[in-house]
């Protein structure tokens, strides 16, 4: 089953390091969506995968990478607005 939903993550510093870890685990388990930067150091992600992927790229985002981990993470239920062809985008 899918599922879709929205994170917001704030990180004290290295936004470009999340941002590859986000873009590669999207990549690896299938992830559709989009991620931008909303703030200095937040990032807004929509993913739509399915159930079990969509916990696992939350998992991984929890981790963090390099020693750095988020600050605060959201996920909240998302209803998927667009076709995201197949594929997880970063913007900005």
């Amino acid at each position: 089953m899918n599922q879709c939903v929205r994170i917001t993550l704030v990180v004290s510093a290295c936004v470009p390091v999340f941002k590859r870890l986000i873009q590669k685990n999207a990549q690896k388990l299938a992830i559709e969506g989009v991620g931008s930067v909303s703030a200095p150091n937040a990032l807004r992600i929509i993913a739509h995968g399915d159930h079990d992927a969509i916990d696992e790229f939350i998992d991984a985002l929890y981790t963090g990478c390099k020693g750095i981990r988020p600050s605060l993470i959201e996920v909240e239920p998302f209803v998927k607005d667009r076709d995201y062809r197949g594929i997880f985008r970063i913007i900005g």
